[in-house]
């Protein structure tokens, strides 16, 4: 018996990187999961690879997190497909580095949006289906939303924005019996960290306090493991936590 059997979960950002491998985590543990991403057909590589394993039924849908009319329909997709909604994952996020007094009002706008507003999103039009079914949302946020991190000012306000949505909701709908909790990562092997460039001027000794004592970044299958651990009835008591996974990097 897996822990999600029986259970759908909605996976956004699942084309690739952490989003995927929470997608394939879930199936592994006998979730129907279903792959969300503006990349639909990178959404459907993972639900290829997914089938592949021999797990739980899986299902691809376009979403942009920035239009509320296709999270909707997300949600809605999900729920008509599989009959009910257990776990939302919010993974779909963006981040680059920039000095801030070369940050753009359109990259601040659009980091915000897609990391913050886009989980806002997703949650209010997962909350009906998810209230029903006692299920649980994980939110994506980063040690980055605890603590700053230098060039980095859109991303740190919108995560630690996602860290107190998430506080919000876990408050404002623990009575009925729905859990709310967010990661918070540090560096995690993927293409959308290898893809953050350091501005060529960047004071690089302000990066000396963000690494992980254990000289290494974390994998997506390790972040995988904490999103299934607050998904699941083994945290059941959980709550408004945001849990950091980040090697010892804010100890």
């Amino acid at each position: 018996m897996g822990r999600f059997d029986g259970r759908t979960a909605l996976v956004t950002g699942a084309a690739g990187g952490i989003g995927a491998a929470i997608a394939h985590r879930l199936a592994s543990e006998g979730a129907a999961v279903v792959c969300a991403d503006v990349d639909k057909d990178g959404a459907q590589r993972t639900v290829d690879r997914i089938a592949r394993s021999g797990a739980p039924a899986a299902l691809a849908v376009a979403c942009d997190v920035r239009d509320e009319s296709s999270c909707a329909d997300a949600v809605a997709e999900t729920v008509t497909a599989m009959g009910a909604l257990h776990v939302l994952a919010n993974v779909a996020g963006v981040g680059s580095f920039r000095a801030t007094n070369h940050l753009t009002l359109d990259e601040w706008n659009r980091t915000l949006q897609i990391n913050l507003t886009g989980t806002f999103l997703m949650c209010r039009h997962a909350l009906e289906p998810l209230v029903a079914s006692k299920g649980a949302i994980v939110n994506m946020a980063s040690i980055a939303g605890l603590r700053a991190t230098p060039y980095n000012a859109a991303y740190c306000a919108s995560k630690g924005g996602v860290v107190m949505l998430t506080k919000a909701l876990a408050v404002e709908f623990g009575g009925v019996g729905l859990r709310v909790n967010c990661v918070c990562p540090s560096s995690v092997d993927t293409p959308f960290l290898r893809n953050f460039r350091i501005p060529e001027d960047a004071d690089l000794s302000l990066f000396a306090r963000t690494g992980s004592v254990l000289a290494r970044k974390a994998t997506p299958e390790e972040i995988a493991g904490a999103v299934a651990y607050l998904a699941s009835d083994d945290a059941a008591m959980v709550t408004g936590t945001a849990l950091v996974v980040d090697g010892g990097a804010t100890a």
